[in-house]
């Protein structure tokens, strides 16, 4: 038996739950911004099918979490692609550039960053200008060598 067969087995019975779910998520990603009713159709079928295949049949609160999660991670990706970031290296960075485009954005709409492929250079440069920075800037200094004492042997 193939797992796409044995998937559609276990769900039978479920759909109200995935209903429920769908529509949550639905609501999740206009939160997020997005506008264009394909667009949040087909990246919620996405996410809630990927979601669907980690959770055990009729669990609504745990898939659920599950889609978000998914499309935090992909909204995540597409920031990072924007910004010439990589994905799991510069994570607080794609976390402070997530929050500044949702709490900053003056586009009406999020949808750009899954069906656009080219960045605007004017709108990452704009995003960059409210990236997090430290503060003070963290400015690093070389360390003088330091002389270390054991109870054995001494450094040289």
């Amino acid at each position: 038996m193939k797992a796409g067969s044995a998937e559609r087995i276990t769900w039978t019975g479920h759909e109200a739950v995935l209903e429920s779910a769908r529509a949550s998520l639905l609501d999740y990603l206009r939160d997020l911004g997005m506008r264009d009713p394909a667009l949040v159709n087909a990246l919620a079928l996405e996410c809630l099918n990927h979601a669907r295949r980690r959770v055990g049949p009729g669990l609504r609160d745990e898939l659920l979490r599950r889609a978000i999660e998914e499309v935090q991670r992909r909204m995540d990706v597409a920031v990072a692609r924007w910004l010439g970031l990589n994905a799991s290296r510069d994570a607080h960075t794609i976390a402070g550039a997530r929050a500044a485009l949702l709490m900053c954005r003056k586009v009406p709409s999020t949808d750009f960053l899954f069906d656009d492929p080219e960045p605007d250079p004017e709108f990452v440069s704009r995003l960059k200008a409210v990236l997090p920075m430290a503060t003070p800037p963290e400015s690093p200094r070389a360390m003088a060598p330091q002389k270390l004492d054991f109870f054995l042997f001494k450094s040289a």
